[in-house]
């Protein structure tokens, strides 16, 4: 028995390593989800490690300075994966964690909690930068959409974990508890190995051949026929090696930019980092009848199982569908929420009949950003771009990603005094509907394709291609 669950696990290592190198990703939500209880906290004297209470300016900068960090981390980070390894960048992502946990534990100022915060950002532009490339490279094509959907299962986890400790725990407390997650990953993901791309770019073969072998749990010739194929498109690849200019002169490249840009702006502008940073603070607008914290953690629940379902029917469904439903789902719950306010702020005594609402709206809208948007905007980066020019394309896609998060975290605080929350809302259910049509004129299905045959159909080379999943035309 013990060697048929032994046999098992051999054989399916690459989950194994999906799984671990995820765990910076968890730390990526759970740095998110940080100021969602550190915010009340801040502003309690009795515990907060401040000496005065931040100011609005000064909380609008640690909730969104995160951000910019996360911008400044993925230029490094593809830089470091191409010269020495997705491994190393990915492991370097945990040190900015902790160094940023050391910071809040020592803070005694504003200031100081603004450098721990844009250092926490940094690891997060390293992890969201170089997990999805370490785990398309290391998954079958068949399961690398399950797998690569495993980072926003991932999001979630570090999200809910911030929920239920964060607000029941000190200040200090709670510090030290966030830095054992960066630490967990580092123990676990240092024994896994280097991605047999990289070692193929590098010209180590035999070294790729023992990561494809190791990873498949497999012997050297039944990995055989995959090493060549790695082989030929990672050599093809350098020999044509990516700049900065091949982004948008290969028509293929330029497509998949559009594509995975357009979906990550989008992603952004749900709103759905102003609920998570601030999930307490808005459900105590709301004056729900359920504790502010509780009502986090119930969005937390929510948000990891739709995470879950998406992970087991992305390869099913395909990313295009999942996309669309996603969009209609969070339009349709930020016009409720946007309602709800709308109700309350005009004093309508429908408002208090309708107390449940912001809940069932927020739980309605994360469960299905969590199901499309989410993780399919990664697992696009992760699949699309060729591997001369993936790093680079990963690095631009980060950075546009966390800057649209910049200006929505920074002014989100300000635009909900200045137009209401109703508007605010309401805005962001304008911008799902727009990222439905764009998703549906440009959005190209990648289910169960492999990289030559997703190539193939960015650059219209084929007028149908039929892939393992039964996509025909698009």
């Amino acid at each position: 028995m013990i060697q048929l669950v032994l046999d098992v696990i051999r054989r399916k290592r690459q989950y194994v390593a999906a799984l671990i190198a995820n765990l910076a990703i968890a730390c990526m939500g759970a740095s998110m989800a940080w100021t969602s209880p550190v915010e009340p906290k801040l502003k309690n004297l009795t515990e907060s490690p401040l000496p005065s209470i931040p100011t609005a300016t000064e909380l609008s900068w640690i909730g969104s300075i995160l951000t910019l960090g996360s911008l400044t981390g993925p230029a490094f980070a593809g830089l470091i994966a191409y010269r020495f390894g997705r491994k190393v960048a990915l492991l370097a992502s945990a040190v900015f964690y902790l160094a940023a946990y050391v910071l809040f534990l020592t803070a005694t100022s504003v200031a100081q909690i603004l450098v721990g915060r844009f250092i926490q950002g940094c690891g997060i532009g390293f992890a969201i930068t170089i997990t999805p490339m370490y785990v398309a490279e290391i998954a079958t094509d068949n399961r690398r959409g399950a797998l690569g959907s495993l980072v926003q299962t991932y999001i979630t986890l570090g999200i809910l974990f911030d929920y239920v400790v964060g607000p029941y725990v000190s200040y200090v407390a709670f510090q030290w508890i966030q830095m054992a997650l960066p630490l967990v990953f580092i123990l676990a993901f240092i024994n896994m190995p280097e991605t047999p791309h990289f070692y193929v770019s590098r010209g180590n073969h035999p070294a790729a051949v023992r990561s494809l072998t190791f990873i498949r749990g497999e012997s050297v010739s039944d990995v055989q026929i995959e090493f060549n194929s790695i082989q030929f498109s990672v050599e093809e690849s350098m020999r044509n090696r990516g700049s900065f200019k091949d982004l948008f002169r290969n028509h293929a490249n330029l497509r998949a930019l559009i594509i995975c840009t357009g979906v990550v702006v989008f992603q952004q502008l749900s709103g759905i980092n102003p609920v998570q940073f601030f999930a307490q603070t808005i459900f105590e607008k709301t004056g729900s009848g359920l504790p502010a914290e509780l009502n986090a953690i119930i969005i937390g629940v929510f948000q990891v199982f739709a995470s879950v379902l998406t992970a087991l029917i992305v390869d099913r469904v395909g990313r295009r569908p999942t996309l669309l439903a996603s969009a209609v789902g969070m339009c349709c719950s930020l016009v409720a929420l946007g309602t709800y306010f709308y109700l309350d702020d005009s004093g309508s005594a429908a408002a208090h009949s309708l107390s449940f609402l912001p809940v069932v709206s927020l739980v309605a809208f994360c469960f299905m950003f969590c199901t499309g948007f989410g993780p399919i905007a990664w697992v696009l980066l992760g699949e699309m771009f060729a591997p001369n020019i993936k790093s680079l394309a990963s690095s631009v896609v980060s950075s546009i990603c966390w800057t649209t998060s910049f200006f929505i975290l920074f002014y989100f605080s300000a635009l909900d005094d200045a137009i209401g929350s109703h508007w605010l809302f309401w805005t962001f259910a304008i911008c799902c509907a727009v990222a439905f049509v764009f998703t549906y004129v440009f959005v190209v299905e990648t289910k169960g394709l492999s990289l030559p045959e997703i190539q193939a159909r960015l650059n219209e080379s084929a007028q149908v291609i039929e892939s393992r999943s039964g996509v025909g035309k698009y």
